[in-house]
Protein backbone atom coordinates (compact mmCIF):
# COMPACT_ATOMS: atom_id res chain seq x y z
CA UNK A 1 0.00 0.00 0.00
CA UNK A 2 3.04 2.29 0.95
CA UNK A 3 4.16 2.05 -2.85
CA UNK A 4 0.74 3.70 -4.11
CA UNK A 5 1.23 6.52 -2.46
CA UNK A 6 3.42 9.03 -4.39
CA UNK A 7 6.35 10.00 -3.02
CA UNK A 8 6.88 13.98 -1.28
CA UNK A 9 9.98 15.81 -0.11
CA UNK A 10 10.02 17.46 2.83
CA UNK A 11 11.28 21.16 2.65
CA UNK A 12 14.24 22.43 4.42
CA UNK A 13 13.73 25.97 6.01
CA UNK A 14 15.66 27.10 3.94
CA UNK A 15 13.17 26.06 0.68
CA UNK A 16 10.80 28.64 2.58
CA UNK A 17 13.13 31.57 1.95
CA UNK A 18 13.69 30.80 -1.20
CA UNK A 19 10.23 30.61 -2.32
CA UNK A 20 8.97 33.85 -0.59
CA UNK A 21 11.91 36.16 -2.02
CA UNK A 22 10.03 34.32 -5.43
CA UNK A 23 7.19 36.15 -4.89
CA UNK A 24 8.58 39.96 -5.24
CA UNK A 25 11.00 39.02 -8.12
CA UNK A 26 9.61 41.00 -10.85
CA UNK A 27 12.37 39.93 -13.45
CA UNK A 28 11.11 36.15 -13.10
CA UNK A 29 7.89 36.94 -14.60
CA UNK A 30 7.99 36.91 -18.12
CA UNK A 31 7.59 39.93 -20.43
CA UNK A 32 7.42 38.23 -23.37
CA UNK A 33 5.11 35.46 -23.68
CA UNK A 34 4.40 33.72 -27.41
CA UNK A 35 1.14 33.10 -28.92
CA UNK A 36 -0.62 30.48 -29.14
CA UNK A 37 -2.33 30.09 -32.59
CA UNK A 38 -4.09 27.84 -34.66
CA UNK A 39 -3.92 27.65 -38.62
CA UNK A 40 -7.01 25.99 -40.51
CA UNK A 41 -6.59 25.60 -44.20
CA UNK A 42 -9.81 25.73 -46.25
CA UNK A 43 -10.40 25.58 -49.96
CA UNK A 44 -9.56 29.38 -50.83
CA UNK A 45 -8.13 30.53 -47.33
CA UNK A 46 -6.09 30.26 -44.07
CA UNK A 47 -7.98 31.06 -41.01
CA UNK A 48 -5.31 31.92 -37.82
CA UNK A 49 -6.86 31.90 -34.37
CA UNK A 50 -4.60 33.32 -31.68
CA UNK A 51 -5.23 33.19 -28.26
CA UNK A 52 -5.06 37.11 -26.77
CA UNK A 53 -6.48 37.15 -23.70
CA UNK A 54 -7.43 40.55 -21.85
CA UNK A 55 -6.59 42.46 -24.95
CA UNK A 56 -8.62 44.91 -26.25
CA UNK A 57 -8.73 45.90 -30.24
CA UNK A 58 -6.95 49.02 -29.31
CA UNK A 59 -3.79 46.96 -28.33
CA UNK A 60 -3.06 44.49 -30.78
CA UNK A 61 -0.69 45.69 -33.46
CA UNK A 62 -0.85 43.42 -37.06
CA UNK A 63 1.80 44.59 -39.82
CA UNK A 64 3.00 42.38 -42.47
CA UNK A 65 6.60 43.26 -44.39
CA UNK A 66 8.38 41.18 -46.81
CA UNK A 67 5.43 38.47 -46.79
CA UNK A 68 5.92 38.46 -42.72
CA UNK A 69 2.89 38.84 -40.87
CA UNK A 70 3.49 40.07 -37.28
CA UNK A 71 1.22 40.23 -34.41
CA UNK A 72 2.05 41.96 -31.35
CA UNK A 73 -0.09 42.91 -28.27
CA UNK A 74 1.09 44.68 -25.60
CA UNK A 75 -1.04 46.33 -22.24
CA UNK A 76 -0.74 47.48 -18.74
CA UNK A 77 -3.13 45.64 -16.46
CA UNK A 78 -2.93 49.24 -13.98
CA UNK A 79 -1.58 53.01 -15.20
CA UNK A 80 0.13 54.14 -12.56
CA UNK A 81 -0.30 57.69 -13.80
CA UNK A 82 -3.69 59.53 -13.72
CA UNK A 83 -3.52 61.02 -17.10
CA UNK A 84 -6.66 58.96 -17.73
CA UNK A 85 -8.65 62.26 -15.47
CA UNK A 86 -5.79 65.05 -16.33
CA UNK A 87 -8.45 67.26 -18.19
CA UNK A 88 -11.70 66.23 -15.99
CA UNK A 89 -12.10 69.30 -13.43
CA UNK A 90 -14.14 67.14 -11.41
CA UNK A 91 -11.32 64.92 -10.88
CA UNK A 92 -9.82 64.38 -6.92
CA UNK A 93 -6.33 64.40 -6.22
CA UNK A 94 -5.31 60.95 -5.94
CA UNK A 95 -3.04 59.76 -2.93
CA UNK A 96 0.32 57.69 -4.59
CA UNK A 97 -0.44 54.32 -4.18
CA UNK A 98 2.14 52.30 -2.30
CA UNK A 99 2.44 48.83 -3.35
CA UNK A 100 3.26 45.69 -0.93
CA UNK A 101 2.65 43.53 -3.83
CA UNK A 102 0.94 44.02 -7.14
CA UNK A 103 0.20 40.72 -9.07
CA UNK A 104 -0.82 42.52 -12.20
CA UNK A 105 1.98 43.33 -14.66
CA UNK A 106 2.90 45.09 -18.11
CA UNK A 107 2.73 41.46 -20.65
CA UNK A 108 3.88 41.96 -24.22
CA UNK A 109 3.13 39.17 -27.31
CA UNK A 110 5.04 39.05 -30.53
CA UNK A 111 4.06 36.06 -33.49
CA UNK A 112 5.41 36.34 -36.91
CA UNK A 113 4.21 34.84 -39.78
CA UNK A 114 5.41 33.49 -43.27
CA UNK A 115 2.14 35.04 -45.72
CA UNK A 116 3.45 33.87 -49.37
CA UNK A 117 0.60 32.46 -51.32
CA UNK A 118 -1.46 34.93 -49.06
CA UNK A 119 -3.72 37.62 -50.61
CA UNK A 120 -2.31 40.38 -48.33
CA UNK A 121 -4.93 43.24 -49.74
CA UNK A 122 -7.92 41.31 -48.62
CA UNK A 123 -7.28 40.26 -45.11
CA UNK A 124 -9.74 39.99 -42.63
CA UNK A 125 -9.25 40.27 -38.95
CA UNK A 126 -11.83 40.31 -35.74
CA UNK A 127 -11.30 39.77 -31.87
CA UNK A 128 -13.61 38.00 -30.02
CA UNK A 129 -13.87 36.33 -26.55
CA UNK A 130 -9.66 37.11 -26.40
CA UNK A 131 -9.32 35.16 -29.87
CA UNK A 132 -7.71 37.35 -32.56
CA UNK A 133 -8.84 35.76 -35.98
CA UNK A 134 -7.56 36.21 -38.76
CA UNK A 135 -9.13 35.47 -42.64
CA UNK A 136 -5.88 34.93 -44.74
CA UNK A 137 -7.25 34.43 -48.70
CA UNK A 138 -5.14 32.25 -50.98
CA UNK A 139 -3.81 34.22 -53.92
CA UNK A 140 -5.38 33.30 -57.40
CA UNK A 141 -3.02 30.56 -59.15
CA UNK A 142 -1.69 32.16 -61.94
CA UNK A 143 -2.26 30.78 -65.20
CA UNK A 144 0.94 29.69 -66.66
CA UNK A 145 1.90 32.12 -70.31
CA UNK A 146 1.90 30.40 -73.36
CA UNK A 147 4.98 30.98 -75.66
CA UNK A 148 4.86 30.29 -79.13
CA UNK A 149 8.29 29.71 -80.69
CA UNK A 150 8.45 30.10 -83.86
CA UNK A 151 10.48 27.01 -85.95
CA UNK A 152 13.21 28.59 -88.62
Amino acid sequence: MLALQPFYKQPSIFDYFDNFDRLFDVSAKPSFAPVKSDIIENDNCYVLSAELPGFTKDEINIDIKDNILTIEASHSSESDSSSDEEGNENAEEKAPVNYICKERSSVSYKRSFNVEGVDVANIGAKLENGVLELNLPKMAPKEPEKITISVA
